[in-house]
């Protein structure tokens, strides 16, 4: 792969991206919001996928009981 096969999978990333949030960026404002009142009523937020999704459901669950970006309690999720 040379340099300007890189850039262009650096860009066509980008490029799917700025799309997704262009026409997605109300949706998930809504769902970050559902995922916020789930939280402050107690409730358990579960994430779930098949493959590598269930990685990615994993790891989420993980950032929501850990702590990412400053001391907190740990929010109640589970993959």
């Amino acid at each position: 792969m040379d340099i300007d096969a890189v850039v262009q999978a650096f860009e066509t990333s980008a490029d799917v991206k700025n799309e997704f949030i262009r026409t997605h960026a109300e949706r998930v404002v809504e769902v970050g919001q559902l995922l916020i009142r789930a939280f402050r009523e107690g409730r358990k937020v579960l994430l779930f996928g098949n493959g590598g999704s269930a990685t990615d459901a994993s790891h989420l669950a993980a950032e929501f009981v850990g702590r990412y970006r400053r001391d907190r309690d740990p929010l109640p999720a589970l993959a």
